[in-house]
């Protein structure tokens, strides 16, 4: 599993991502099966910068036949990308990809890019989801552009912290509401700080909690702004001892 953050606010687009590659597979003891997990890695590539003008993260399954999938990101480019292909059709191909030859893995995307409409640069954010065969554009409501966060993978911690929960009282259970957050007034530093905040929590978070740790390791994060080509704020870099 992973934890990849999207975030679009009216600056640009913001995608971050753990770095974490977790091995998990049964045995069986006696009449007893158990789902084993381990970390394997925590240099696995998550997060990628297309064409230099578009985002991409992975969650979900993190091979694809024993293979990880970031050693498909750069033929899915060299074979289906190409200077002229658009934000909309850029989820359309990894589902050309990804799909049929490899037997449609559980593995799931997200793609952040601007498309120019009527002469102004619109942000587009896709979540793509091989298996389902689907494909969803997450930063609209009907016709109507807005701004938000969408997130996927190991979301719980999340999911508890920003969303309405209920504290036991005696016998009744009274709802402790969540606050929303202004996402269309937010800087796009303060989307940077958010995405940080949500992917370090959770590896926080899941350090202390008796758990498989599927999330950790570096936090990629990348920017994508009209009219620009992408800004890597945070990218793990190949280094020796």
């Amino acid at each position: 599993m992973s934890l990849i953050v999207t975030l679009y606010v009216p600056e640009g687009i913001v995608i971050a991502g753990d770095s974490r590659l977790t091995l998990s597979w049964k045995s069986k003891t006696g009449e007893v099966e158990q789902i084993n997990s381990i970390p394997a890695s925590d240099s696995n590539a998550k997060i990628f910068s297309i064409k230099n003008k578009f985002g991409l993260g992975t969650f979900g399954a993190a091979d694809i036949k024993g293979i990880p999938i970031a050693g498909f990101i750069n033929q899915f480019q060299e074979e289906k990308v190409t200077d002229e292909t658009t934000i909309e059709e850029l989820p359309k191909l990894l589902l050309e990809f990804f799909g049929e030859k490899f037997e449609y893995p559980a593995t799931n995307f997200y793609t952040i890019g601007y498309k120019i409409e009527d002469g102004i640069s619109i942000p587009h954010v896709y979540h793509v989801n091989v298996a389902g065969k689907t494909i969803k554009r997450v930063n609209v409501e009907g016709e109507n552009v807005y701004y938000g966060a969408n997130w996927g993978g190991e979301i719980e911690i999340l999911m508890r912290l920003l969303n309405t929960v209920k504290i036991k009282q005696g016998d009744d259970w009274t709802d402790l509401p969540d606050t929303p957050i202004p996402w269309n007034f937010m800087t796009l530093q303060d989307a940077i700080d958010f995405a940080l905040y949500a992917v370090r929590t959770t590896i926080e978070t899941t350090r202390f909690q008796q758990k498989i740790k599927t999330v950790g390791g570096p936090i990629d994060i990348l920017v994508v702004k009209p009219n620009e080509d992408t800004i890597w704020i945070n990218k793990k870099e190949l280094h020796g001892i």
